[in-house]
Parts: structure tokens; C-alpha cells; sequence
């Protein structure tokens, strides 16, 4: 196990550092065209509540995709609880406050929305492998939200962090699709 947890770990590293060096300009065509994936797809247009993420260093960031949401749909961004996360409303703008790592997260007193509301989840990640195996960051939180959250899982990344597959632990969740600059992929739902 010592030895797929090194390698996963070298591989977060490699991957970071990629996106690290994406200048400002790839960044924003990034998140232009991966919004022109999302026109006609159906999980896109019918989500009424989407769960997003406020972006955390050179994460990719989701606004630009949120801006062109449906009318009507709403959006939460997650907040860390103990060892889980929880989901409250989010608008831009909103106040926000530091949790694990510098990460922001709604402050306590935004209203929340239950994980079975939820009909798509925006997945920060490193990496996605071609089967839908989601490379995070090491806390394990959301695999521990995917054991029961029902919603589309779907990660969102620059095309560098669709890559092949890597040995998965007993705990790793996989995704329903990636969406990227270059692509939506979505995976088999067997999965």
C-alpha cells in the first residue's frame, strides 16, 4: 500500500505543477471552451441545484461555467464539517472564510442544502482517469460524500488532467464524466 500511496502522491505533484504554470490567458480560454461542451447536454440543463467549489490556487475555476447556468437553478459551494461536507448557497460575491489548507468555504450561517437536493456536482480534482477515477487531493472527502450523494459527479479540469488510469484504493469513488477545455467524457454508468 506504502508504494500506491508514493506514486499517487508523486502523481499530485506532477499534476499540480502542470497547472500550476497555465498562464492566465489558457486559464480563461479554458474555461470558454469548456463552457461550449456544456450547451446541449441534458444533466446541464436540467440541474436545478449545482454543486460548485470556489476555486483554491490554480484550481480550474467554475464561475465562468456557472455564469452561463440555466435560470432559475441555484448553486452551493461546500463547507467542511468534521470529516464530511455540507452544501449551503452560494452567490458570488458572498462572504467566505478559510478552512483546511487556505481553501474558501461559505461562512456557517449560509443557508443549507441537503446532498440529496443536489442533481450535479462541479468536482474539483488533480487528476481523472480515463475510467472516471477521480485524483484528488488526499483528504478523502469527497469519495466519503460520493458513498451516498446521488447527483452526477462530474469533474472539471484543463485537458492535462485527463490521463491514464492509475491503481485505485478500496475507498476511491469514481466519476460519472470530466469536463475539460478539449472535452466532456462521460463514463459508462456501471461504474
Amino acid at each position: 500500500m506504502t508504494d500506491l500511496r508514493a506514486d499517487k502522491a508523486a502523481l499530485r505533484r506532477a499534476l499540480r505543477r502542470t497547472r500550476d504554470r497555465l498562464t492566465d490567458q489558457q486559464r480563461q480560454a479554458a474555461c470558454h471552451s469548456a463552457h461550449k461542451h456544456l450547451d446541449n447536454w441534458h444533466v446541464w440543463q436540467s440541474a436545478h441545484v449545482i454543486a460548485s467549489y470556489l476555486p483554491h490556487q490554480s484550481e480550474f475555476d467554475p464561475s465562468g461555467l456557472l455564469a452561463h447556468k440555466c435560470l432559475g437553478s441555484q448553486v452551493v459551494c461546500p463547507r467542511v464539517v468534521g470529516t464530511t461536507l455540507s452544501f449551503h448557497l452560494w452567490q458570488d460575491g458572498d462572504a467566505t472564510e478559510a478552512t483546511i489548507g487556505g481553501v474558501l468555504q461559505p461562512l456557517a450561517s449560509a443557508t443549507p442544502v441537503s446532498i440529496e437536493a443536489i442533481d450535479l456536482f462541479l468536482t474539483p480534482l488533480l487528476g481523472c482517469g480515463q475510467t472516471g477515477m477521480r485524483l484528488g487531493y488526499g483528504g478523502g472527502f469527497y469519495d466519503r460524500l460520493f458513498m451516498t450523494a446521488r447527483g452526477f459527479r462530474l469533474g472539471v479540469g484543463y485537458a492535462h488532467q485527463y490521463i491514464g488510469d492509475w491503481q485505485a484504493e478500496a475507498h476511491d469513488k469514481p466519476l460519472n464524466g470530466f469536463l475539460s477545455d478539449a472535452a466532456l467524457v462521460l463514463f459508462p454508468a456501471e461504474h
